[in-house]
């Protein structure tokens, strides 16, 4: 039984979304949270935010190795599909030890706005090498066509 639906190449462009909202979402809480420090609700939904998202990275990652495992890729585009896989281990893994350090501060050190402040400037090194990851996906499908398919023609 495949996991994947039938008009779906495999499941990574399914998954892959889920984090990069997620974690773009607890930037932005993030930053509400610093605005309003003194509602520590706030920083404990983006730390939630974080976790949730790095643990669907590394889902999106491992989901991503095995469609470029399962797909044929042209030799001209096959240095894209490595970069790609790079940027996307930094990012997975990146995020994975932000969100524990994300944790840590919060739960164990009980932190001050400075800890937070220096927080909030390390997942903005975060979503840099998500952007990076995520210009260098959709290039593979938008400019090149990877795991894309023409749809069927439609009779009217």
């Amino acid at each position: 039984m495949a996991l994947a639906p039938e008009w779906a190449p495999n499941l990574h462009p399914l998954v892959v979304h889920f984090p990069i909202g997620l974690l773009v979402a607890a930037v932005v809480v993030d930053c509400l949270g610093l605005i309003a420090h003194g509602r520590p609700a706030i920083r404990e939904i983006a730390t939630l935010l974080y976790c949730t998202g790095a643990a669907l990275a590394v889902i999106a990652y491992f989901t991503g190795r095995a469609a470029a495992d399962g797909l044929v890729i042209p030799s001209e585009i096959n240095w894209l599909v490595n970069e790609h896989a790079d940027w996307a281990f930094r990012t997975t893994w990146f995020f994975v030890f932000f969100a524990s350090l994300r944790l840590t501060v919060l739960y164990i050190l009980q932190p001050k706005l400075a800890a937070m402040v220096g927080m909030f400037v390390l997942a903005l090194v975060g979503i840099g090498l998500l952007s990076e990851t995520v210009e260098r996906g959709a290039g593979l499908v938008f400019q090149y066509g990877l795991a894309v398919r023409a749809s069927a023609a439609i009779e009217p």
